[in-house]
């Protein structure tokens, strides 16, 4: 009995009592001319805002399924930008050229917003369903089954089929790896089980075609302490080189020692995105910096790409960790983000890290993808 007690304290983990919780679903659907024709008829090509009657009527659909299931914070995004959710003390919607960030508060902040050109048809729609609560974590499944709801009278009164329709949930734990070092009390025990195992003990089943995606992303940011780390030659121009290869070098030893086995170093000013792929690859796109992986391959000779700008001075580097299949026991990912932060403090070690007051941001992310059956 003392040696199964022993290996369920192996894959628990104790993180600040002081992380911040988010859970967010998205709905994904492509614009086509039968649905517009269905909620709004034939486009009138000669009006300044062809597409405005559409965009409303849908949105309109939206938000009032929403409030018959006191969904409370739903974002109808039809401009074909990537949209991000963190959590932030303070409410702020910010757009980019092709993102959308939405920062807020689960416990205080509420919204309804539409978000479109109606000059312009967009290719997709992407509806957004923040959760709100004291208890993200511990509701998620309970707001799960309430959005899928929504989603399927939405497809039931657009007249979509559910293959047409991509459902995403994603799941986040944020903390700074030092805060105990600043003065934060207290600790949450995590076994970290999957989405799936979570949400079968509510007698929710998910689709077979459901994909699983487990990473961390890690925010460093490079302050004049760690640019002194290396000696920088600019004499020829900027030149970062030394320095990333530096922090990368420190990055692949500890993730190699630790037994991790698929990452990435980013030093770009690029966001890295992290997706399920049968190829695993990596792909900038503007702003945007796509990783592949399939979780599936339990490869155990390492995976590790690094991508800087070797003329760009970056305000963070991130370092991403993704879990393949063997990194899941029968008990969670509680083992894994173990071996993360392991790997982080031989990272920090090497780095000279000052705890008390550098951070070091783990946002721990559980992701499933579906179509409904």
């Amino acid at each position: 009995m003392q040696i199964s007690r022993t290996r369920s304290v192996q894959h628990k983990v104790y993180i600040p009592s002081s992380a911040r919780e988010n859970q967010y679903l998205l709905a994904k659907f492509n614009i086509t001319e039968k649905l517009i024709e269905k909620i709004s008829g034939p486009i009138d090509h000669s009006n300044e805002q062809p597409f405005l009657a559409f965009y409303k009527k849908l949105s309109t659909l939206f938000f009032n399924i929403n409030d018959e299931l006191d969904i409370e914070s739903g974002q109808f995004v039809a401009n074909d930008k990537f949209a991000r959710i963190r959590f932030s003390p303070e409410k702020l919607t910010a757009q980019t050229e092709q993102q959308i960030l939405f920062l807020y508060n689960s416990r205080y902040h509420y919204s309804q917003n539409a978000y479109f050109d109606a000059k312009k048809q967009a290719s997709k729609i992407h509806l957004v369903f923040l959760s709100n609560g004291d208890d993200v974590r511990h509701n998620s499944a309970k707001f799960h089954q309430k959005v899928v709801q929504a989603i399927s009278k939405f497809i039931e009164q657009t007249g979509m089929s559910a293959q047409d329709v991509r459902i995403s949930d994603h799941q986040h734990l944020t903390y700074d790896l030092f805060a105990k070092d600043k003065g934060v009390e207290g600790n949450q025990v995590h076994k970290l089980r999957s989405i799936s195992n979570r949400y079968a003990t509510d007698d929710i089943s998910l689709p077979k075609n459901t994909d699983e995606l487990t990473y961390a992303i890690v925010d460093m940011p490079i302050n004049r302490r760690l640019r002194k780390l290396v000696e920088l030659d600019h004499s020829e121009g900027e030149n970062y080189s030394p320095l990333y290869n530096y922090i990368a070098d420190a990055f692949i030893s500890a993730a190699k020692k630790h037994h991790l086995n698929n990452g990435a170093f980013i030093a770009n000013g690029l966001v890295p995105i992290v997706r399920c792929g049968d190829d695993e690859n990596t792909i900038t796109n503007g702003e945007l910096i796509m990783l592949s992986y399939n979780p599936k391959n339990t490869s155990g000779s390492g995976s590790y790409t690094s991508k800087w700008a070797e003329d760009q001075l970056v305000d963070n580097v991130q370092f991403v960790f993704v879990a393949s299949e063997q990194d899941k026991t029968s008990h969670g990912f509680g083992k894994f983000l173990i071996q993360i932060e392991h790997t982080l403090y031989s990272i920090a070690q090497k780095l000279e890290y000052i705890n008390d007051q550098e951070e070091l941001t783990v946002r721990f992310h559980q992701h499933i993808g579906f179509y409904q059956e």
